[in-house]
């Protein structure tokens, strides 16, 4: 991929290293079938295909979204509170760690690469951490909501910088990897570190910076970070 070696890397980790796609899938489908107003009415496929219309680039904010919900079938029960517990306690049960994504963890440990994670959310990304177990493979988990202020914000690119604890490290001599164009690619190219997209079946969009890297697997990173 390129002969250019880092010397740390940070990670996002919904869909970077652990499978967030599909945990949401489970999630709605479990909403779903708990909703007679909305199986009785619509397919689960056009139901779902909905549910996406409300985690733009990956992310959910699920005290709205069943806002939206109610919007779209109305006598849909809940309120922000209610539904947000809802989600991340289902989200939480089905998440999984991505194929290979333990075995490439477990590989930066062995090759002592300097590495992290920096992700959106609040202590629920640090449970979803604990388990899938990559929690105890990662340095450290920087949720942003604990932090105090969300990615692209340079603020958190910069404290996860610190976190990493490497004398002398400048910007771009760090690889940041993640999923989302519009939080990862455009916060880490902000404070000057290349960058590697997670494709996950996508087409980059034309309206955000351009990765340096785009990858299918982590793993492929290895010739980089070596």
């Amino acid at each position: 991929m390129t002969n250019q070696i880092f010397r740390a890397a940070l990670f996002d980790m919904d869909d970077t290293l652990i499978d967030r796609r599909s945990a949401y899938d489970e999630v709605y489908r479990v909403f779903y079938d708990n909703h007679e107003v909305i199986h009785s009415s619509t397919s689960w496929e056009d139901a779902l295909a909905y549910f996406w219309t409300l985690s733009a680039s990956n992310a959910t904010n699920a005290r709205t979204a069943i806002i939206e919900i109610q919007k779209k079938w109305l006598g849909v029960p809940g309120d922000p509170e209610s539904h947000y517990k809802f989600y991340f306690e289902n989200m939480v049960k089905f998440v999984q760690v991505l194929p290979g994504a333990m075995e490439f963890a477990d590989w930066m440990n062995e090759a002592g690469v300097n590495w992290g994670i920096v992700t959106n959310g609040d202590q629920v990304q640090h449970t979803k951490a604990e388990k899938t177990g990559i929690g105890k493979k990662t340095p450290f988990v920087l949720a942003s909501q604990l932090f105090g202020v969300d990615k692209p914000a340079p603020e958190v690119f910069m404290e996860a910088v610190r976190l990493l604890g490497v004398d002398g490290l400048d910007t771009e001599e760090v690889l940041f990897v993640g999923d989302n164009p519009y939080t990862d690619i455009l916060g880490a190219h902000g404070v000057g570190m290349k960058t590697a997209w997670v494709r996950m079946g996508r087409e980059y969009p034309n309206d955000a910076p351009a990765p340096d890297y785009e990858i299918d697997h982590v793993e492929e990173l290895k010739g980089m970070l070596a």
